[in-house]
């Protein structure tokens, strides 16, 4: 499995669809997480999804795809099939919910914990995952704790995502730029999948 990680936008819509479309379209993540204020990239979401629809108002997708074979040329037909197949990636984008929430994925047999700011975190939450992934940050971060790995890709404005993918021995950590290059990647040893309780 790749999951995508986007770091707050601050409230740049366009940022937000560079980084989302660049994590499905083109690193494949199967997932991608906002993690930041989910208010404001809920709206920017849902705006681009209707914008891919064709507008308010606009016809369904059967019907302006018989109006594109019929009497738009063979570009019109590409868009749309491309905005449509975007449109449907789109489910694939969760946002965090609201703190003191978090959110926790599984990565193959690892856990992971997402998270806007890591400091709602208690012993309790961070004892029991593998890999703590949070938004609030100045920039991007790596840092081991013990067996825990805390990961954040920083704020979008940097042009930075991150991307997790489940390897044999561990995960596989990476920071891409927005045009696709690697800023570097590693794989990490996360540890068994014992659960413990913190007192």
């Amino acid at each position: 499995m790749r999951l995508g990680l986007v770091g707050p936008s601050e409230d740049s819509e366009a940022a937000l669809r560079d980084a989302v479309q660049f994590l499905l379209c083109d690193a494949d993540a199967e997932q991608v997480i906002y993690l930041g204020d989910g208010e404001f990239a809920g709206r920017a979401l849902e705006a681009w999804r209707l914008e891919l629809e064709g507008g308010e108002g606009a016809r369904d997708f059967l019907s302006r795809a018989t109006d594109a074979v019929v009497r738009g040329p063979s570009h019109a037909i590409e868009a749309l099939l491309e905005a449509d197949a975007l449109r449907a990636a789109l489910d694939g984008v969760r946002i965090l919910p609201a703190a003191p929430a978090r959110a926790v994925e599984l990565l193959d047999d690892r856990v992971v914990l997402l998270v806007h700011d890591k400091s709602v975190l208690d012993e309790e939450d961070i004892a029991n995952a593998h890999l703590v992934v949070y938004g609030r940050s100045e920039a991007s971060e790596l840092r081991r704790f013990g067996r825990r790995i805390f990961f954040t890709p920083g704020p979008v404005s940097l042009g930075h995502v991150g991307l997790l993918e489940a390897a044999e021995d561990g995960v596989t950590l990476a920071l891409y730029d927005l045009e696709g290059v690697p800023l570097w990647r590693e794989s990490v040893a996360t540890g068994s999948t014992k659960v413990t309780v913190a007192r």
